[in-house]
């Protein structure tokens, strides 16, 4: 956290506000964004922004003045919506979940509810879910927009190893077997996953990690005295440029009930236009529902309609072939340079999909805010994402400090191999 907000949050504490508001930090991605906005010259390969020059500026234009052409779907865009969602576009959502997973049949649109992204559905899950003091299950690394989420709440976060090959299960069963011999584990919800091109790490969950992962959460709900969800995070599941498509948690269907799937249409069309989804079960997605006319008694009814427009049209997987060329390309000039300047004994793996790189330096070398590393980086105009933020507090293990999440997504071309090349040059100072 900047030194600058020391004072702003003692003033905080001493105010009328909220347990949840004097809880809930500024988040990391929020002075990460400040960093690259207030220095014109810093080249950002930390914010997980989608590209410029893929933003479907001109389509995006011809579908808004189709849907806003004079006449009833004009006058409808610009109208309230309902609560759940057009049911137009939660039956495309589905028809198009449906086609990924030939497995993922028996749900209907009334399960589908739209969002205004996926980070909206994320937040009332979580809200709908857990209480004060509760516990959520999460990868280690994880995506540390949603730790912020569980901190503001007053949830605990209890870390399960990851690996290239998908969620350590040993490791799992290990967690939630200590966490019922503490007598805790009537406290854990769910399991959060980012299953496809996982933010931080860019890795993939294997379907048979997930269903066992299921095996194991449903195994322990009769001691828990209530169901324990997965919640699959989808979010880059349409951001793969290489390899296989993996089944989603959906397709588990012995256990489909115990899935919450969160997707969204953003980071595959425009990160503008906020329109995400969930499928959900009973009873969960009633109280979502109800949530979310607490929040907002329905998503932007003209995003949704530029989005629905998209899918009848066939613009949206158009724009998908394209930013799929166009990341991959981008993932090639990266790990290129990464291979020219990093030192060897850095590693990472080749990403597949998704807007991300995760560099894991030696033994004993440190990555985080505080580190050398990353105030030199800042020296010289350069910006990763510390791997320590996206490492939850446990209690049970010191909290891993040698990562870097870098992003080829929103940086230039011509600036992804500069920028890796000065990494590369402090790395081999230190």
């Amino acid at each position: 956290m900047p030194p600058s907000l020391s004072k702003l949050n003692g003033l905080m504490r001493s105010t009328a506000l909220s347990e949840l508001a004097r809880r809930t930090g500024e988040p990391a991605i929020s002075w990460l964004i400040k960093l690259s906005l207030d220095r014109p010259k810093l080249i950002s390969l930390a914010a997980g922004f989608t590209d410029n020059q893929s933003l479907p500026v001109a389509e995006a234009a011809e579908l808004l003045h189709d849907v806003l052409k004079p006449g009833k779907r004009g006058q409808s865009a610009l109208q309230y919506g309902s609560t759940a969602g057009d049911p137009q576009l939660r039956e495309r959502t589905l028809k198009r979940i449906e086609k990924l997973d030939d497995r993922a049949t028996g749900f209907t649109p009334e399960n589908v509810i739209i969002t205004h992204g996926s980070q909206q559905l994320l937040y009332m899950l979580t809200e709908a879910l857990c209480n004060p003091g509760d516990i959520v299950l999460v990868e280690d690394p994880t995506y540390f927009v949603y730790l912020g989420i569980l901190q503001s709440h007053g949830i605990k976060a209890r870390a399960v190893r990851l690996a290239p090959n998908g969620l350590d299960i040993n490791h799992l069963e290990q967690v939630l077997t200590q966490l019922k011999r503490s007598g805790e584990l009537p406290r854990v919800k769910m399991l959060y996953q980012v299953t496809y091109f996982q933010n931080p790490t860019g890795w993939t969950s294997p379907h048979h990690r997930k269903a066992a992962a299921l095996d194991l959460l449903r195994k322990y709900e009769r001691a828990a005295a209530h169901p324990i969800y997965l919640l699959e995070d989808a979010a880059y599941r349409e951001l793969r440029f290489a390899g296989d498509d993996e089944p989603s948690a959906l397709a588990v269907r012995k256990h489909r009930d115990r899935v919450l799937y969160a997707g969204t249409y953003s980071k595959p069309f425009a990160t503008g236009a906020r329109v995400g989804f969930g499928i959900l079960p009973e009873p969960l997605r009633t109280a979502v529902l109800r949530i979310k006319g607490n929040h907002d008694f329905g998503t932007a009814n003209l995003l949704q309609q530029l989005l629905l427009r998209a899918l009848e049209t066939c613009k949206y997987e158009a724009h998908l072939a394209d930013i799929h060329a166009r990341y991959q390309r981008k993932a090639r000039i990266m790990t290129a340079a990464i291979k020219s300047h990093f030192p060897s004994n850095v590693t990472r793996a080749e990403p597949r999909g998704g807007l991300y790189v995760w560099a894991t330096l030696p033994a004993g070398k440190t990555s985080g805010v505080k580190s050398r590393l990353f105030r030199t980086a800042l020296q010289r105009d350069v910006l990763y994402v510390p791997g320590e933020l996206c490492h939850a507090e446990d209690p049970a293990r010191r909290k891993p400090n040698g990562d870097m999440r870098i992003s080829f997504g929103g940086a230039a071309d011509a600036d992804i191999p500069v920028g890796i090349a000065r990494l590369g040059s402090i790395l081999r100072d230190l």
